[in-house]
């Protein structure tokens, strides 16, 4: 049995990838508009310009990608800026070391509540508030997010909190997949969610759904997917981890050159990248956003890939990750070792990725 599919053994906690080298790079993404850049530097051939050999690996979940790195299955993904941490820390899991680079993307996530609710007179988190309290002898609304420890969840927290909705008994809080959220809305097993793009924008766009709020009114500029390496394989592939990082800071510039919107949607558009029509991922891509119910906002800082240097980590990133983590999904003894993620974000690989020639 390759030591890989022993999971369960403490004498493979943590594999070691020493030996190991291939010639390609497998590089996981979920189907989400933030997976862009990936996409982009695959299709445009920036990882060839940059002496690499990458192969795309679409995933299911966010629990998938996590394991697949871990366990050497890939050798880099598109991960929740939570997720090195998390592993990190052992959270759900053994501990095995791991960081990031980059920041992929920043911002992108939105709340989207059903029609069902708006047609009971809910129009803003304080007549939510009304209506749980109203059917709290009934049932519970039933909300989901793509992943426990995940800034989804932490925005729908911090959203309900502030409405004095306790997310962990007012109401249910339950896990999906991103492309699981429409129709679990469509059908009434969920009442609402936090993802994101396009599935907000998709809801909105079917009539089944609509946006009270999105992560820029609740967190403007927050780090949303960074690129996930297990540490040893950052210290082994030192050259690779740079080239591949310098490729992907590459495509997110060109993610947001409005005159390459449109090729970028139709790429992403392919039922083996995001699966979701042209026309709503170029809307994704826009610089507004679309609340629904005729809201349409100009909002370019909702979701970004590339100004300034925001795909470089900093400590205030560390210190967003860290303070929601310890406050909604590590418990006491876990909290305690937070300090030893305080060096998961690495500007230094950063730093050796932009210092490489052109």
């Amino acid at each position: 049995m390759d030591e890989f599919e022993k999971k369960g053994s403490e004498a493979v906690v943590a594999p070691r990838l020493v030996g190991k080298r291939r010639t390609a790079i497998r590089l996981g993404y979920i189907g989400l508009v933030d997976a862009a850049p990936l996409l982009v530097a695959s299709h445009y051939g920036l990882f060839e310009s940059k002496g690499l050999d990458v192969v795309l690996s679409r995933e299911v979940g966010w629990a998938t990608i996590r394991e697949k790195v871990l366990f050497g299955e890939l050798e880099a993904a598109h991960a929740l800026s939570t997720l090195p941490f998390v592993s990190t820390l052992g959270l759900g899991s053994a501990p095995i070391p791991c960081v990031a680079g980059m920041v992929i993307s920043r911002g992108g996530n939105a709340v989207v509540l059903s029609e069902e609710l708006r047609h009971r007179g809910v129009k803003n988190k304080e007549t939510l508030k009304l209506d749980v309290e109203n059917r709290k002898a009934f049932r519970k609304y039933k909300f989901a997010t793509v992943y426990a420890c995940s800034p989804h969840n932490f925005h729908l927290r911090e959203w309900l909190a502030a409405a004095n909705i306790n997310p962990d008994s007012d109401v249910e809080l339950v896990t999906l997949p991103p492309a699981q959220m429409c129709r679990n809305l469509a059908a009434g097993t969920i009442d609402g969610f936090c993802v994101g793009e396009p599935w907000a924008s998709r809801a909105i766009k079917d009539k089944i759904g609509w946006s009270p709020v999105n992560s820029e009114d609740l967190s403007p500029g927050h780090p949303e997917k960074v690129l996930m390496v297990r540490e040893d394989y950052a210290q082994e592939h030192r050259e690779e981890n740079a080239a591949l990082i310098a490729a992907i800071v590459e495509a997110c510039s060109i993610c947001e050159d409005p005159t390459e919107r449109s090729r970028i949607a139709e790429l992403l558009s392919d039922k083996k990248r995001v699966n979701c029509p042209p026309e709503i991922l170029d809307l994704c891509l826009s610089p507004s956003f679309n609340y629904g119910l005729g809201r349409v906002e100009h909002r370019p800082g909702f979701l970004r890939f590339h100004y300034g240097d925001s795909a470089r980590p900093t400590d205030a990133d560390t210190e967003w990750v860290l303070e929601r983590l310890g406050r909604s999904c590590a418990d006491a003894a876990a909290a305690v070792q937070l300090e030893k993620a305080k060096t998961v974000l690495r500007p230094d690989l950063y730093e050796a990725a932009m210092a490489l020639p052109c």
